[in-house]
């Protein structure tokens, strides 16, 4: 059995671009894969590299709905 990569919450706030609440707080709602080591957050790399494909594909899909009329800024 191989080890997932893991990364720390300051070492996912400079991979995503958020801060420190928000990615503990996307920890404890699920939206980033974690478990609780003590008092700190461990991330799989995998979840926060899954997380910022999926913000990159939300971010495309509005500007091309924006460009086809279709969402007012």
């Amino acid at each position: 059995m191989t080890a997932r990569k893991t990364v720390t919450v300051p070492e996912a706030c400079e991979l995503t671009g958020k801060s420190e609440r928000t990615i503990q707080h996307y920890c404890l709602t699920g939206t980033l894969e974690a478990y609780k080591d003590g008092n700190t957050w461990v991330i799989y790399k995998s979840s926060v590299n899954d997380y910022i494909r999926a913000e990159n594909t939300r971010i495309k899909a509005r500007k091309y709905a924006y460009r086809r009329g279709e969402r007012k800024w």
